[in-house]
């Protein structure tokens, strides 16, 4: 009795608790323990009042106490508009009116959490005035004289994903948040949700694969809706394969990840530098590569004599490199004293290409494969992104990865010039250079953006001081080291192959949405987690250089 009078009083503030002793109490009781034997001998009482004590006054066991059921104190639940009145101004907020007569009221299944309710009504509003119906999920009205348009509302508090079943935001973030961490279907979400919920509790509803990817869906609409700040309207009574065709269209933006604008981190800009970093009284070494020969000497080079015209270098300092404009994926701010860099990769290329890859067309009919996405159909998906692993924008490319498709897919992404980054890597960087000169390109591109063409992206002597910085490791010493992650497309990409079993075998429409989604998610992901990096730096906490990796380390030991 002690421990549930301890509990009561710290689920209610001083004030409540005080108000369970009258006068005479409060000026006998000195003490917090007694107060707490008070009120136990309070509830004790009211306990026995109800009939509630499982023994007698003498301490001899009658019965044991029935455990309690919570059926009976279940809330009544309604699906309502969550609007009360009009918002059109043409309306003045004018009084809703209930859309459906008591016959027509839908009764439907509602998946709260992990609770189950049944025979739930769902009710519509309309205003007289604009003829506007208002459901829990959208709005409808007629728009230029012409059919029914619906409008999504970004703070809905349930989605509709069958004729008869609802859920709530916290129902379909869970199924968005299992596919993106788990890797997995539809199928094995529906399957995982029958044995953790609806099993248990014995009920006879099932969730279906329809319906849960009908969830997937409409919390993607309103999530990135809501991030975008972005009101969504479509026409009403869409399939949902029209409705994910038309949501990508609309909500896609060409392949360009929306929850990346604006980003700009320590990890993609760094302070521009006219001079290299050098490490004091080391040896001048020109051909080290940074972090694979330890610092050592490489001898000159005696082999036979070299065509000087085989490959022409750009001797340019630097500092003839223009920072890019404003920040903006990733680029540098205006006052121009951070440089950024931006790498580009895909998939490694399999076939010879040459510029007549232009013209091919970006789908192939006349095969069994038209309904999927799958090798014979597209040959990989193009990825941008910045080196701290924020995605910029993907986009499919068929049947091959050649350079002039790389190059429109960066000029589409770029249309603003003083928005691109100041480098970008790749790994046919040379090919694609070639194709930018040879094709005209180059006077566009060459006053903000250098192509990384070596082997070595990071070399020591001089030529780019900005790719190279000094670093201490962990007993002080200094080292040489790339200034960014070169191998960030790459992570990114093995992250990505854990989808391919399922992106396999959706429609080009379906996958669209899904690849979009997931890179939109993952950018979020990634954004926060420095974010909280740098929180716990602002505040002192030391943070180890990978958490999650020492956590893993002490379970297998």
């Amino acid at each position: 009795m002690a421990a549930l009078v301890r509990a009561v009083k710290a689920k209610l503030s001083d004030n409540n608790f005080a108000s369970l002793f009258n006068r005479d109490d409060t000026q006998a009781l000195q003490t917090s323990q007694q107060h707490i034997t008070m009120a136990g001998k309070k509830l004790s009482r009211f306990s026995l009042s109800l009939s509630l004590a499982s023994h007698t006054s003498i301490g001899v066991l009658k019965c044991k106490l029935r455990p309690i059921s919570t059926t009976s104190v279940q809330p009544i639940i309604l699906i309502t508009p969550m609007d009360m009145a009009c918002p059109t101004l043409t309306c003045n907020k004018h009084s809703l009116t209930q859309e459906l007569c008591e016959r027509d009221t839908s009764q439907v299944t509602l998946l709260q959490g992990g609770q189950y309710f049944e025979n739930v009504p769902v009710l519509a509003g309309c205003c007289s005035i604009c003829r506007t119906l208002y459901w829990a999920d959208y709005e409808r009205f007629t728009q230029d004289n012409s059919d029914d348009v619906c409008l999504y509302l970004n703070d809905a508090k349930y989605l509709k994903v069958g004729k008869s079943v609802w859920v709530d935001r916290l129902v379909s973030r869970a199924i968005v948040n299992a596919n993106y961490s788990f890797h997995t279907s539809t199928a094995a979400i529906t399957e995982f949700w029958h044995f953790s919920f609806v099993q248990p509790s014995g009920v006879t509803f099932k969730l279906s694969c329809r319906q849960v990817w009908k969830a997937f869906v409409a919390e993607s609409i309103h999530h990135m809706a809501s991030i975008d700040n972005r009101e969504i309207v479509f026409e009403s009574n869409l399939s949902i394969n029209a409705l994910v065709a038309a949501v990508y269209a609309e909500l896609g933006d060409g392949g360009i990840v929306r929850s990346a604008v604006g980003h700009s981190c320590d990890e993609c800009c760094h302070a521009f530098k006219d001079v290299a970093d050098v490490i004091p009284r080391q040896p001048d070494d020109p051909a080290a590569v940074v972090g694979h020969d330890e610092n050592h000497v490489v001898p000159d080079y005696e082999g036979p004599a070299l065509d000087p015209d085989a490959m022409e270098v750009d001797n340019n300092p630097a500092a003839v490199v223009q920072p890019a404009g404003p920040v903006g994926l990733g680029n540098i701010a205006a006052d121009e004293e951070r440089q950024p860099w931006l790498p580009c990769a895909g998939e490694e290329e399999a076939l010879e290409h040459d510029d007549l890859e232009e013209q091919e067309n970006e789908e192939v009919s006349g095969t069994k494969y038209n309904n999927y996405f799958s090798a014979p159909r597209f040959y990989c998906v193009e990825t941008l992104c910045a080196s701290c692993e924020v995605v910029i924008a993907w986009r499919k490319f068929a049947k091959a990865e050649g350079v002039a498709k790389i190059l429109r897919f960066l000029e589409d992404i770029y249309l603003n010039i003083h928005s691109r980054p100041s480098y970008i890597a790749i790994d046919k960087g040379y090919a694609l250079l070639k194709h930018i000169v040879k094709q005209g390109h180059w006077p566009a591109w060459e006053p903000t953006t250098q192509i990384i063409t070596w082997c070595n992206p990071a070399p020591l002597n001089g030529d780019a001081p900005n790719l190279v910085v000094v670093a201490n490791d962990k007993q002080g010493n200094p080292y040489y080291k790339r200034a960014f992650n070169t191998q960030a497309c790459e992570q990114l990409n093995a992250w990505i192959g854990g989808f391919q079993t399922v992106l396999n075998w959706m429609t080009v429409n379906n996958f669209d949405f899904t690849m979009h989604v997931l890179l939109f998610l993952h950018t979020e992901h990634v954004i926060a987690k420095q974010e909280e990096g740098q929180r716990k730096q602002a505040a002192g906490i030391v943070v180890a250089e990978s958490e999650d990796e020492g956590e893993s380390k002490d379970e297998e030991d």
